[in-house]
């Protein structure tokens, strides 16, 4: 068991690894085009057409894997499989064709900011659904692969791809954002053919069919369906962020996209890594015994590498970002404001990894009818409060409504997951080990800040190096010293 967990735990590690050296290759290309081209009208356009884009397919990329990791796992009839992914992603291809055919008047209806940022925002949704498609069309080899436990593959591959967009970067041969967003078409086939080809070599066959009716394929679209849209409509929060604030002062669009893309840079790292481990494991323990000590082990352990992230975040985040974005046509006023942004934004994290892995408990048992049903109720709750918290709070009343909103996303499907299965646990007992995590989070902020004040240290370099090491330390020697059962926990 010692070995197995050994070796768990080195895998998920160099998952995470891979993640952060891609993730760190991604913000240089967002470091590229904050010193290139501001925060400005343009780079709105982009950023609204880039969010169009990543939320069209968010509708399936978490559907397809829910679905397809268990079909691989547990030996669904391949003739089904086939079907199922002919069937999804020949409906994505013609919403898609419908979608762009009428984007001017979609635009328009989205943004009341004048015809020249509609003409730009039509014009960059071409390329922001072509890059974000070929991405898409990766969720079913990545489900292959995670279930046979190959998790590091398509982190590998994707690291390989940045590698070389940042190469073409660095050379100096982009000089606007056309060569730039077609660049990244380039790199995302890339990811695609080197993805499609090491999936094929380790097994992975796919041919196109339609066998509606075979019983395995009508069960995995009835598991798909609610998933559609409870992925789909939680991602709602986002776009509705996005829309209002292409209504606010130019550039908060572009800032608030930079905050969110390193949101997306922690959920690809830690919290998407996470559940990805987590999510298969879970579904082959699910006839064990003691299930949900298992599951909720990973819960708190989970919480506590989110909460870590958070300290660390908030003690050398400013300069990381400054370090990151700041030059050329970014200024210190939009470097802070970023930082603002993303420091609220990261807060909300430790609410949604737990919420992530509750619904992966869902997906796991089948139901997907309850986290539809939550996604939906939380969608409304985000809106309702970015639209009356922004009349008081501007871009910042819109980052908070969308925390609150997963906080109570969290309460909910606990409600849910406890009226459904039960907790299987004294459940106060791990709302104490989740307390010993916020303990070491705001020790390891005060023990910072309080150093800032009395030190001086040069070059940002040094003062990320020392700051940071000095929060993993706190952090880890708070936890220590509250006893906690993180230590214990068998993965």
């Amino acid at each position: 068991m010692e070995n197995t967990n050994r070796k768990n735990a080195m895998q998920l590690i160099l998952m995470i690894t891979l993640t952060c050296l891609s993730q760190i290759l991604s913000l240089y290309k967002s470091r590229f085009t904050a010193v290139s081209f501001g925060a400005t009208n343009y780079m709105d356009a982009y950023n609204f057409a880039l969010n169009i884009g990543m939320f069209v397919f968010a509708f399936i990329t978490t559907g397809v894997t829910t679905v397809i990791i268990p079909a691989y796992v547990n030996k669904t009839d391949k003739k089904a499989i086939d079907s199922f992914i002919t069937i999804i992603y020949s409906s994505i291809i013609i919403v898609i064709a419908i979608a762009l055919f009428f984007r001017y008047p979609l635009v328009n209806l989205l943004t009341n900011r004048g015809i020249d940022f509609v003409n730009l925002v039509s014009d960059f949704l071409i390329i922001a659904f072509i890059s974000q498609g070929v991405t898409a069309f990766l969720a079913v080899t990545t489900g292959y692969y995670q279930s046979i436990n190959h998790y590091t593959i398509p982190k590998t591959i994707a690291l390989v791809s940045n590698v070389i967009i940042t190469i073409v970067l660095l050379s100096g041969w982009i000089t606007n954002i056309y060569t730039y967003l077609s660049l990244l078409v380039l790199g995302a086939m890339i990811n695609l053919i080197l993805d499609v080809s090491v999936a094929i070599k380790s097994g992975f066959r796919y041919i196109p069919r339609l066998n509606f009716k075979n019983p395995s394929l009508r069960n995995m679209l009835l598991v798909f369906a609610p998933t559609l849209f409870s992925s789909g409509v939680y991602k709602i929060h986002t776009m509705v962020d996005i829309t209002i604030a292409t209504n606010l002062v130019e550039g908060q669009v572009t800032i608030l996209s930079y905050a969110t893309q390193i949101i997306t840079m922690v959920n690809n790292v830690i919290v998407g890594n996470l559940t990805v481990y987590a999510y298969p494991k879970i579904i082959a323990r699910m006839k064990e015994k003691g299930e949900k000590k298992y599951f909720w082990d990973y819960a708190i352990f989970f919480h506590a590498a989110v909460l870590l992230l958070i300290a660390g975040f908030i003690n050398i985040g400013n300069e990381g970002v400054k370090l990151i974005f700041l030059g050329g046509r970014f200024t210190s006023s939009d470097v802070h404001s970023l930082y603002v942004f993303t420091c609220i934004y990261i807060f909300g994290q430790q609410f949604n990894i737990v919420r992530d892995l509750i619904y992966r408990y869902f997906y796991a048992k089948g139901n997907t009818k309850e986290t539809l049903k939550n996604s939906i109720l939380v969608s409304a709750a985000n809106i309702i409060l970015s639209l009356i918290l922004v009349q008081f709070l501007g871009v910042i009343g819109i980052i908070l409504g969308t925390v609150l909103s997963s906080l109570l996303s969290l309460l909910m499907i606990t409600y849910r997951f406890k009226k459904e299965y039960g907790f299987g646990v004294k459940i106060i007992e791990k709302l104490l080990e989740c307390g010993k995590n916020i303990i070491a989070m705001c020790a390891a902020v005060f023990v910072v800040y309080l150093l800032k004040m009395f030190l001086n240290l040069p070059w940002i370099i040094v003062q990320i190096t020392v700051y940071g090491v000095i929060t993993v330390v706190v952090y880890g020697a708070v936890l220590i010293a509250l006893n906690t059962r993180i230590k214990h926990i068998q993965f």
